[in-house]
């Protein structure tokens, strides 16, 4: 099953993104910031990455970057 990167500060809307895809079956990996998504990304090769755009470290557009 593909492996998912969630980068989200928000707490409950990672929660239920995590939740609704591990029922599914899906390997998830969770970060709350852009450094430590971007280390999981680079360590973990995710084959998704969902990605909140208004990260408090660091923008969303400059992780994709």
């Amino acid at each position: 099953m593909a492996k998912i990167l969630i980068i989200e500060d928000d707490r409950s809307i990672q929660n239920f993104i995590r939740v609704l895809l591990g029922a599914q079956g899906y390997e998830v990996l969770e970060a709350r910031d852009a450094k430590s998504g971007i280390t999981l990304a680079l360590s973990y090769d995710p084959d998704v990455i969902l990605l909140d755009l208004g990260l408090p470290d660091l923008d969303g557009i400059e992780v994709i970057r």
